[in-house]
């Protein structure tokens, strides 16, 4: 009787024992913006720490997986904002990542993988340039993909590292000062409608989030995209004023207008521009606000700044990009060897 099992075994590698072992590879993907920005302010896109096999509770930026007995570690890519990364009274001093001849990136505790003419080198995980170098006339593109040209790893192939718990991870120049001193977290002071608080409202209303902390026109510009947090609007009397706060605390976020000044006397800006709650209608062809919106304006929402309880925003188009490659060695639950093909 025929037995399908006959071809299965035909094809195994005639006395051969599989291995007790093998090497698993593991992609990790991390972003900037899941460190916890409201509280670590020391903390930027260029220097953060991740928690391998953390919680939803760790007070860090986590990835739930945990890694045991590690035998490579590398950073493949890095893909980053492309604007200008360094803050000066100056604006003439306007340097980009890009204008670097190469950006480095060292973790704590994962150094040595190879050695250069200098301590940075010898701490680097890898160094890495623009995929594409890019010219001056193209430097409105928003991301670089940065490659890890010396295709650097940490190797434990001969002692495995028994576990990897967290990354605390630092992207510089070559001379190990950080890729970017740009602030992208700002904590806010009030929010508040650009002008009368009167219905209806049309396409020239918006909204103003002024900022107690300044920034740059290169921080924060038109387009941005901003996620804010903890947000609490300072009159709490009316059902419409929570519908506000989680309106603003959105995850989706908001896209910014324009930037401003309170005060035009100032060099830097503090006061960003957002769209309120409404779309165009299909229908009319005219702007639809919110109805929940429409009510605020006309209970409580003031046209002037007024010191709201909390609440601070990150932006989310200046953030970091890593693709990690960590192999580990796992225990081989494959019973059979096909015939190499």
């Amino acid at each position: 009787m025929y037995n399908s099992l006959d071809d299965s075994f035909s094809a195994l590698a005639p006395y051969k024992t599989p291995p007790e072992t093998k090497i698993k590879n593991h992609i990790v993907v991390i972003n900037s913006i899941d460190r916890n920005w409201y509280n670590y302010t020391a903390e930027s896109p260029y220097n953060y720490l991740v928690k391998l096999g953390g919680s939803a509770t760790d007070q860090y930026s986590t990835v739930s997986h945990d890694y045991k007995n590690v035998v490579e570690f590398s950073i493949d890519k890095i893909i980053l904002p492309n604007r200008p990364c360094i803050q000066s009274y100056n604006s003439n001093i306007a340097p980009r990542v890009n204008d670097y001849p190469y950006i480095t990136v060292t973790i704590t505790g994962i150094n040595f993988s190879s050695y250069g003419t200098n301590k940075t080198l010898n701490n680097t995980i890898g160094i890495f340039t623009p995929l594409l170098p890019l010219p001056k006339t193209l430097s409105d593109i928003s991301y670089l993909e940065f490659k890890n040209t010396s295709t650097q790893k940490k190797e434990y192939y001969q002692n495995p590292e028994g576990y990897i718990s967290m990354v605390d991870l630092n992207i510089t120049t070559p001379s190990g000062t950080p890729a970017s001193n740009l602030n992208d977290v700002l904590s806010i002071y009030s929010i508040f409608l650009n002008t009368s608080n009167t219905i209806p409202l049309s396409t020239s209303d918006s909204l103003v989030i002024q900022t107690s902390t300044y920034f740059n026109n290169v921080e924060f510009k038109q387009n941005d995209l901003i996620k804010m947090k903890n947000y609490v609007y300072h009159n709490m009397s009316y059902d419409e004023s929570g519908q506000f706060n989680s309106w603003i605390n959105s995850d989706s976020g908001h896209y910014i207008l324009d930037i401003s000044k309170s005060n035009l006397t100032t060099s830097l800006y503090n006061q960003i521009i957002i769209p309120i709650p409404a779309t165009l209608s299909r229908s009319t062809g005219n702007i639809a606000v919110d109805s929940w919106f429409s009510s605020f304006v006309d209970k409580s929402l003031s046209n002037i700044a007024i010191e709201d309880t909390s609440g601070k925003l990150i932006n989310a188009s200046t953030q970091s990009h890593l693709v990690v490659n960590i192999k580990t060695l796992e225990k081989n639950d494959i019973k059979m060897f096909l015939k190499d093909l």
